[in-house]
């Protein structure tokens, strides 16, 4: 969680404001599909697992190399 807001201040011209939570979004239609009644999506396929810590430290590093020239 500390890389996390780490690459978030290093980035240049994100709004975190501006940012959406497509999780919640999904799941706030995925309710509403079962209390009406309808008709469920099939899960999409998962894609490739990725290594969460190795690619955020990655970030954090490009974002800090990026920032300094």
């Amino acid at each position: 969680m500390g890389l996390a807001e780490v690459l978030m201040r290093e980035l240049a011209g994100v709004e975190v404001d501006q940012l959406q939570d497509e999780y919640r979004h999904a799941l706030a239609q995925l309710v509403e599909a079962k209390v009406s009644g309808g008709r469920l999506a099939a899960p999409p396929e998962p894609g490739p697992a990725v290594e969460l810590m190795a690619a955020l430290e990655e970030s954090v590093t490009a974002a800090r190399a990026h920032q300094s020239g």
